[in-house]
C-alpha cells in the first residue's frame, strides 16, 4: 500500500532541477580496498533496513496532489550498488573529478532514489561514494543512517541487522540542540494549522513581494511574528552579482579540504568566547573575501547572504526520515578584513539568528509550499534561494572511529544540495577529531575550488597563531597605519591586528 508523501518530503522533490539536483552526497575514505560482496551485503542488511531505500515515488496520476511511496517490486541491489576504478595514479585529484562527474547524473525515478559506487584504485585504498536523494531526508538524518551502517569495532558479523532500539542506543546523538531548536520546535505543530492562511499569503508575497505591507496592515490571518519575518525575508535584496554568482551550468566542480584537529578550532573558540560553528563560518568569510579578492571583485561593503539548515527534530528521532529542518539566512561581512574582528561579527549575528523567528517561519513556509503544486514550489524556491549566494551546513559527527564492512573509515566528507540559483555549497563535517570542509561550485562560475579551501586553511591558521602567541584579545588598540597627512590612523582595531578594517592590506580605501 502507496504511503503518502509529507508536505516538506514532497516540496524536495519538486525542487530537482538539472543544473542543481536535490541530491546529498558524501565519500568515505579507505586505506584499504573493500570487498564487494562484503559492501553490497552490508548495504543490503543495514542501509536498506530502512523501507525507505527499497521504496519508489509515485506520482498522483492527475498530476496534482502529493507524491507517494510504494515498495519497489523490482528491487534489486545491484541496480544502486556500483563498482568503479580511478584511472591513472588514483589520487585526490581523480576522485574529484570522478565524483563531479557522477554527482551530475539525474536520478532514475523508477526506481529508489538512491545509489552507492565502490571507488577502487584510490591511494592504495578506496573509497565509497553515496548519492540519496533529498526527499527521502534531510541531511541529519541520512548521515545517522549512513553511519548507523558501521561498526565501533573490526570483526562484527556484516550480515547482522541492526533493530530500530540498537541503532537509537548505539551511536551518540548527532544532533546539535541550541537556541535554533528551542525556539523552533515548540511551534512545529502550529504548521498544520497555518498552513493553507500561509500558503495563500505566501503566493502573494511571492507574486508581488510589496503585498507584504497589505499583509502587515491586517494580522488577523497570521501571527504577528510571522508576518515581521515574511516581511524580512521579501524584502531582503537579492545578493550582488559577484565571481560566485550567475547563470549556472549543468557541470560542478568538488573538493575538500585536509583533515583540521578539531582541537585548534576549539583553542581558538574559547580564546575569543565563540561557538566553533562561529569560527568556522567567520573562517569561510574570509576565505570567501581572499577568492574575490583574487578574481577582481569589489569587496568593500559587500555582504554575501548564506542560507543555513537548522534541524529542529526531537532528540531520539535521529532515524526518523524525512525532512524536519528549516533555513534562516546569515548575512556573511566580506567586506571585513580584520579577522578578529569578522570573527566578532559574524558571532553578534548568529546570536541575533539564534533568539529570532526567522527558523520557525522559514519552516512552516516549506511545509506549507509542500502541499502546492510544482510550479508554485520551484518559483517559491527560485525566490528565496536568489536571496543567497551560498548554502552552508554543518554535521557534528562521532568522534570515534568506525568501521564500515570491517575496515576503518578514515576520512568522511559531504556536500550539500543547492536550491534554484545558488551555485556553491559549503559543508563542515567532523568526525573522530577532525573536521573536513566539503566544497561544491558550479564549474562555469568557480572551477578552481581548491583555491577557496587553501584560503580557508589560511585564514583558520592565522587565527590559531594569533591566540597560540596570546594576541588575540577584544581590548581596542590603535590602528600602526599612518594617514597622508603623517599622523596615526585614530580608528581602532583589536590586538592581534596592525590595522584597521580601513588599513587592512588588500582593503579597498
Amino acid at each position: 500500500m502507496a504511503e503518502t508523501m509529507t508536505n516538506a518530503d514532497n516540496f524536495w522533490l519538486h525542487m530537482d532541477h538539472p543544473t542543481n539536483l536535490m541530491v546529498i552526497t558524501g565519500i568515505m575514505e579507505f586505506k584499504k580496498t573493500l570487498g564487494y560482496e562484503d559492501v553490497s551485503v552490508t548495504l543490503e542488511n543495514r542501509l536498506c533496513s530502512f523501507d525507505r531505500f527499497k521504496q519508489r515515488i509515485v506520482l498522483p496520476t492527475s498530476g496534482v496532489g502529493m507524491a507517494s511511496w510504494e515498495f519497489d517490486p523490482y528491487f534489486d541491489i545491484r541496480s544502486h550498488f556500483h563498482r568503479v576504478a580511478l584511472p591513472g595514479a588514483g589520487g585526490k585529484k581523480e576522485l574529484q573529478r570522478m565524483v563531479s562527474d557522477l554527482m551530475v547524473i539525474p536520478m532514475d525515478r523508477s526506481k529508489p532514489l538512491w545509489s552507492c559506487h565502490l571507488i577502487e584504485n584510490y591511494k592504495k585504498g578506496c573509497a565509497l561514494f553515496f548519492r540519496l536523494h533529498h526527499c527521502i531526508a534531510d541531511g541529519i538524518a541520512l548521515v545517522y543512517v549512513l553511519l548507523s551502517a558501521t561498526d565501533k569495532k573490526t570483526g562484527v558479523p556484516l550480515f547482522e541487522e541492526k533493530s530500530s532500539k540498537k541503532k537509537k542506543k548505539w551511536l551518540p546523538s548527532l544532533i546539535p540542540h541550541g537556541p535554533f531548536m528551542t525556539n523552533v520546535a515548540g511551534f512545529v505543530d502550529k504548521t498544520q494549522t497555518l498552513g493553507e492562511k500561509l500558503l495563500k499569503e505566501c503566493s502573494k508575497v511571492i507574486s508581488h513581494p510589496l503585498y507584504v505591507k497589505e499583509l502587515a496592515k491586517n494580522t488577523s490571518s497570521l501571527p504577528l511574528d510571522t508576518v515581521t519575518v515574511l516581511g524580512k525575508l521579501a524584502m531582503m535584496p537579492s545578493d550582488p552579482k559577484t565571481s560566485i554568482r550567475g547563470p549556472l551550468g549543468v557541470r560542478k566542480c568538488v573538493a575538500w579540504s585536509n583533515p583540521i584537529p578539531l582541537k585548534n578550532i576549539k583553542i581558538v573558540s574559547k580564546a575569543v568566547d565563540a561557538t566553533i560553528n562561529d569560527v568556522l563560518t567567520a573562517t569561510v568569510t574570509g576565505a570567501l573575501r581572499r577568492y574575490l579578492i583574487s578574481r577582481g571583485d569589489k569587496v568593500k561593503k559587500i555582504e554575501l547572504h548564506a542560507s543555513i539548515p537548522v534541524n529542529i527534530r526531537k532528540l531520539g528521532t535521529e532515524f526518523e526520515l524525512g525532512n524536519k529542518f528549516s533555513l534562516v539566512f546569515l548575512a556573511l561581512p566580506i567586506y571585513i578584513g580584520d579577522p578578529i574582528l569578522r570573527l566578532q561579527e559574524v558571532k553578534k549575528r548568529m546570536d541575533h539568528l539564534k533568539q529570532s523567528q526567522d527558523a520557525f517561519v522559514a519552516f512552516m513556509v516549506l511545509s506549507a509550499l509542500g502541499i502546492s503544486s510544482a510550479n508554485v514550489a520551484k518559483t517559491a524556491s527560485n525566490f528565496f534561494a536568489n536571496k543567497a549566494s551560498i548554502v552552508m551546513t554543518n554535521v557534528p559527527g562521532p568522534q570515534e572511529p568506525l568501521y564500515f564492512a570491517g575496515n576503518k573509515i578514515e576520512n568522511f566528507i559531504g556536500w550539500v544540495p543547492r536550491t534554484g540559483r545558488v551555485g556553491m555549497g559549503i559543508s563542515v563535517f567532523s568526525y573522530s577529531g577532525k573536521v573536513v570542509i566539503g566544497l561544491v561550485t558550479d564549474e562555469g562560475l568557480v572551477p578552481d575550488p581548491d583555491k577557496i579551501l587553501e584560503n580557508f586553511e589560511e585564514e583558520l591558521d592565522h587565527l590559531f597563531n594569533l591566540v597560540k602567541i596570546q594576541k588575540a584579545s577584544t581590548k581596542p588598540v590603535r590602528c600602526i597605519a599612518l594617514t597622508q597627512r603623517g599622523k596615526q590612523c585614530k580608528n581602532q582595531t583589536v590586538v592581534g591586528s596592525e590595522y584597521c578594517q580601513v588599513h587592512q592590506p588588500g582593503t579597498e580605501i
